[in-house]
């Protein structure tokens, strides 16, 4: 620009003395010369415009007013990941601090890009088209508790057909799901799984949408097999001498206990590679790493994304990039979920008994350790703006959480709510005792809602088919004795003839599951049938709602 202008004197100076050698006719000339300026600056201006770098340029201009653009990471942000062992998952504490999503953009020159920058990033959500066919594979002891409610909440909000059991809980496991063990819809068409089951590539893909995004969430291998331990009460079930710390003993030599058996015709083991299997690996190649890497593969083909459970919120946020939710998609209740203690809870293992388990369960710490890697590859993937919406979302959270823990007034006229501003990650809404009620309530409150409001009822199959869970079987297929599959088995079977006698466990537990059919069949005689053309005939049981609170029962607020 400033070569234009001095050529442009220049020019000027020159037709001046050209046109005007003469003094006398000064007033003529200056209107000559002013012509004479104009068109030959314009001509050059013109010819100095083709000759510029316009590239260079424009790339000057971008990285002027987005600084962020072409700003290198720098080198803090490769140092994000902590060691997979030495996670704390405990939140920041934010304390009274108000949220402000200017203070996350960055330092002085990108508040001055705030309003640029939150137009900019609305701008690719609009272009950026939620998710709303996925499967969320639930595995047993990995953060079910907290994770599930949250994909739970998102197909409430988003009126998704959700695959449902006939009751409660489990969908079919550990086989995959049979055409009685499912409600059926009248298009047989359906958006959302996140119910109990075991993975299969097959079945999933004939059932669920082209398009459906696989989810799964896995935890530390040791930390799972402590909640399996105690969970399923292999403690007592295996006789350990060491109370206190049973793991401890059964990593001197897990081969010498009997920790498999047979049900449904399928071999289980709860502590060996449990999360494998849940995800659809067998059993039978516990040991074989050649095809447990195979499988491990064909997951990472399979799936977008499994969460980390020691990186919780870090999986949150990428998978709220991931599937183009919005960031209260996200939000969950940090009061802690099935948060039972026991002696050896935070016992951290030798180095010894690390590698023995590691030997025992193969195929579950590379599971673990692969896509724990592949989550952090992820995140790197992202770049260092992941970072500011992870800080964002811990705040947002908290304070949500903060504002659902206070006594508000119960009465409709004095209800508060709380507004969120629009963020760079998320529209505006408002925090309202519904949401906090939403926030609260299990997966299970959560599914009834989702029934109620599409009219789709909880059924039974008739008390002799209906099957009898792991809980129960462990106390028999652990001492060498064949399962129960239905309770039809359970009435039909006979300790007398049993070669070996029932200790009194045993006789305990097959006392109470005699007792729940006779109590079954008392209850199905007052339900109404049901018949479906393909699945076969049931009971109707009909929701106990008056356990919801009656401010979900509107949820004309919460659900878009």
């Amino acid at each position: 620009h400033r070569m234009c202008w001095e050529t442009c004197l220049i020019t000027s100076t020159l037709a001046r003395s050209t046109v005007c050698p003469s003094i006398g006719r000064k007033r003529r000339c200056n209107m000559h010369a002013a012509e004479t300026f104009f068109a030959v600056s314009l001509g050059v201006a013109l010819i100095l415009l083709l000759f510029v770098d316009w590239t260079r340029v424009l790339s000057n201009s971008m990285e002027r007013w987005h600084p962020y653009w072409n700003r290198p990471m720098s080198p803090s942000f490769y140092e994000q990941e902590p060691r997979i062992a030495d996670l704390s998952t405990t939140l920041p504490n934010v304390g009274a601090r108000r949220l402000n999503p200017a203070s996350l953009v960055g330092g002085a020159d990108d508040v001055r890009q705030q309003k640029h920058t939150i137009e900019e990033k609305s701008e690719d959500m609009a272009v950026c088209v939620p998710r709303t066919n996925f499967v969320f594979m639930k595995v047993h002891k990995a953060g079910s508790s907290t994770t599930t409610p949250i994909v739970a909440r998102y197909a409430l909000r988003n009126n998704l057909a959700v695959m449902f059991p006939l009751g409660r809980g489990t969908l079919s496991w550990p086989t995959i799901p049979q055409i009685d063990d499912y409600i059926h819809t009248s298009d047989e068409v359906y958006n959302v799984l996140f119910h109990h089951t075991v993975y299969n590539k097959q079945w999933m893909e004939s059932t669920f949408p082209a398009n459906t995004a696989y989810l799964s969430i896995l935890r530390e291998p040791f930390s799972h097999l402590k909640s399996s331990f105690h969970f399923y009460k292999l403690d007592y079930l295996l006789r350990f001498k060491n109370k206190e710390n049973p793991v401890k003993e059964f990593l001197e030599d897990p081969g010498k206990y009997h920790t498999s058996g047979v049900l449904n015709g399928v071999l289980v083991d709860k502590t060996r590679n449990a999360q494998a299997f849940d995800m659809g690996y067998p059993v039978e190649k516990a040991g074989d790493m050649k095809s447990g890497r195979e499988y491990i593969k064909q997951l990472d083909r399979d799936f977008t994304l499994f969460l980390i459970l020691e990186y919780l919120d870090h999986s949150l946020v990428l998978l709220r990039r991931l599937m183009c939710w919005e960031l209260r998609d996200m939000l969950y209740d940090t009061t802690p979920k099935n948060d039972k203690t026991y002696p050896y809870k935070f016992y951290q293992p030798t180095r010894a008994e690390r590698e023995a388990h590691r030997h025992w369960s193969p195929v579950e710490y590379a599971m673990y350790e692969h896509f724990n890697q592949t989550l952090w590859r992820k995140i790197k993937e992202e770049g260092p703006d992941f970072f500011k919406e992870l800080e964002y979302f811990r705040q947002l959270n908290q304070e949500v959480n903060d504002f659902c823990r206070q006594n508000h007034p119960k009465t409709a006229a004095n209800r508060p709510r709380k507004h969120i501003p629009k963020s760079p990650w998320g529209s505006a809404f408002d925090i309202t005792l519904n949401l906090c009620s939403l926030l609260r309530i299990d997966y299970s409150t959560i599914d009834s809602l989702i029934r109620r409001r599409q009219g789709r009822p909880v059924l039974q199959k008739a008390c002799e088919k209906r099957r009898v869970q792991l809980k129960a079987n462990l106390y028999f297929i652990l001492d060498g004795r064949p399962s129960f599959d239905t309770l039809g088995d359970v009435m039909k079977y006979d300790p007398k003839k049993d070669s070996k006698p029932l200790v009194r466990q045993q006789l305990v537990v097959l006392e109470k599951m005699r007792k729940y059919f006779q109590k079954c069949k008392k209850k199905q005689k007052r339900m109404k049938d049901h018949f479906h053309e393909k699945a076969g005939k049931f009971k109707v049981k009909y929701d106990k709602m008056s356990t919801i609170p009656k401010e979900l029962l509107d949820l004309s607020n919460e659900v878009r």
